[in-house]
Formats: structure tokens, sequence, C-alpha cells
């Protein structure tokens, strides 16, 4: 039985050993999904790793995610809501998120996740191997597509500007996992160094959706830092399916005409700022033509002029615009 000293010097104990963790600001930027992004934010209160800020950037949400937040997590110190007058979407709301952040690492976390209990320890863990790695993010299951791996390690086919994805649709128990691999960015989560962002700044609000963590992961190994998926740290990604959005379309990046025009628009920008001159030759003459046919074609297939008016716009816009190859975003 424990004496009420000995109680004492047990929470001594652990206050003292939660002060030496490093603060870990997690940033959730959100829009008008308040019950998965309580899930999500339970799931993260819940962790193992308890030094932790969190901070919900809202985007103007027009349902009752704000009265949600304020009804479940308003007495918890933990967690800080920060209202935007207006939708910034997923980049300029992570850019805000690091204005108001105060810790060591930065925890990007879309909202329809359900992290595990030990996943921050994890990517702490390995942050505090080398103060060269710039990001981590662990290994995302992917609930929506049956349990499987999102991708073990990420990369692109320049020549195609195809994404590449390490055991991609596979699911866990078929593939033999290393601890980690290297990567050149990590899609839905990811944990960022305070000397990388110092680096590199924040997010580019120009692709405004779609590519916009691709280019934040590889601006971090252009400044020198490497990047690293730990498959021991994991979450669950429930894929969020928007009302109104075509299932089939979705797996695509087609979802809505938005989501469709950016995704055409950003892949030519993307590639203009990380591919050689060679695989822009071989994306120019073979490659942007096919992947519009393409897209164009599944869009008219189920019915959605709006998608594939929306992905020819795309297209037609991304090869005019300029795209500056700079490693520092300034937020």
């Amino acid at each position: 039985m424990k004496t009420e000293s000995g109680c004492a010097v047990m929470h001594i104990y652990r206050e003292e050993s939660r002060k030496a963790m490093k603060l870990v600001s997690v940033i959730i930027p959100t829009y008008n999904r308040g019950k998965m992004l309580s899930e999500c934010v339970d799931s993260i209160l819940k962790s193992t790793y308890t030094n932790l800020e969190v901070l919900i950037v809202d985007n103007n949400s027009t349902d009752n995610t704000v009265e949600l937040m304020q009804e479940k997590f308003g007495s918890d110190k933990r967690v800080h809501m920060i209202g935007l007058k207006e939708n910034l979407m997923a980049a300029g709301g992570r850019n805000e998120g690091i204005m108001h952040a105060k810790g060591e690492y930065f925890l990007f976390v879309d909202n329809d996740n359900i992290v595990y209990p030990d996943m921050i320890r994890h990517l702490v863990a390995e942050m505090e191997k080398d103060s060269r790695i710039g990001l981590v993010g662990p290994l995302s299951i992917n609930k929506y597509y049956g349990d499987t791996i999102w991708l073990a390690s990420g990369d692109y086919h320049f020549f195609s500007s195809r994404p590449k994805g390490l055991y991609a649709g596979k699911k866990v128990e078929e593939v033999e996992l290393k601890k980690r691999y290297a990567t050149c960015y990590s899609p839905n989560i990811m944990m960022v160094s305070k000397d990388a962002i110092e680096a590199v700044g924040g997010f580019d609000t120009s692709y405004y959706a779609m590519y916009e963590e691709a280019d934040f992961g590889y601006r971090i190994l252009k400044a020198g830092f490497t990047a690293y998926i730990v498959t021991d740290a994991r979450t669950h990604h429930m894929s969020y399916i928007s009302k109104g959005e075509d299932a089939k379309l979705r797996t695509l990046g087609l979802g809505f005409p938005e989501r469709a025009y950016h995704y055409a628009k950003n892949r030519t920008v993307f590639m203009k700022k990380y591919a050689k001159w060679y695989h822009m030759i071989s994306y120019y003459l073979i490659f942007i033509h096919v992947f519009t046919i393409y897209y164009i074609a599944e869009a008219l297939l189920h019915g959605r002029k709006d998608i594939a008016k929306a992905w020819w716009k795309g297209t037609r816009d991304g090869v005019h615009i300029h795209a500056e190859k700079k490693i520092k975003v300034n937020i």
C-alpha cells in the first residue's frame, strides 16, 4: 500500500518525466467534420506521449464543428481552437497552426485519422535519433480500403508523373516490414522538426489542395534533411468520402470538380518544380495526354461532365502556370 508521501513522490516523478519530453504541437485543419474530428482528437489525447498541445484550425465550418469541439474539449487545457474567417484548405490551415505552435516538433494530422496510442511516442523517438531527420511519418492503415497500407515509402516516377508507394494496397500481414523506410513525403499525417520548419517555412498555398504535402516533403529533403516512414508508428486513416462524392472517382482524385481541377493543375506544377528536363520531355510528349484522356473518359463514363471539364481546365492551366522552385515558403 502506497503512503501519502509515496504518492507525492510518484506524482513529482511523473511531472518531471513529462517536462523532459519535448512539446509536440499537433495541428489539425478541419472543415465541416465535427464527429470525425472529435474521434481524431480523442485518439490523440489518449496517446502515451503526454506533452502535447492540440491546435484545431477550423476553416470557417458551417456545421456544428466549433460548438462540438467546445462542448467536448473546452475544459481541456491541451486543446486550442483557432477559427478562420475563410476556408484556407489544408495548406493554409496548417500554416495558421504553425504560427500558433510552441512545440519542438509539429505533428500535422488530417482529421480523418484515429491514431494508435503509441504513434506519437514512436515518431518522437525516431526524431531524437539524429538532428538531420526533418520529417517522419507513421504507417497509415487505410480502413476504407480493407485495412491496407497506404505506403511505406513515397516517391514519384518522374518520367510519367505517377506516384509510387512501397507496399501500397498490401495488408500488413502480407509483407515483412523493416523498422523504417526512407521516403520523400508522408501523406495524411507527418511529424516535422522545428529546425526543418525554420528552413522551409510553411506549406505552399498556391497548390490550394492536392500535392501540397508532397511539395512540403521534397522541400525538406532539398534543405538537407532526411525523412522516414516509421512502421511501428501507426494510424488508422478513415479516408472520409464527402456527401455527393462518387467513391470510384474519389479513388482517382476526382471526387468533386474543384478537386479534379487542382489535381490536374498541380500535377504539372509539381513536375515543373522537381522533375528533370528529360522527364518533362516524356511527360509533355506522352503522359500528360494519356492521363488527360483517361481521367476525362472516366468522368464521362460516370456521367460527370462537370468533372471532365474541370480536369481539362486544370491540365490547361497547369501548363501555363509558372512554378517557382524555392525551398522556403514564408507564412
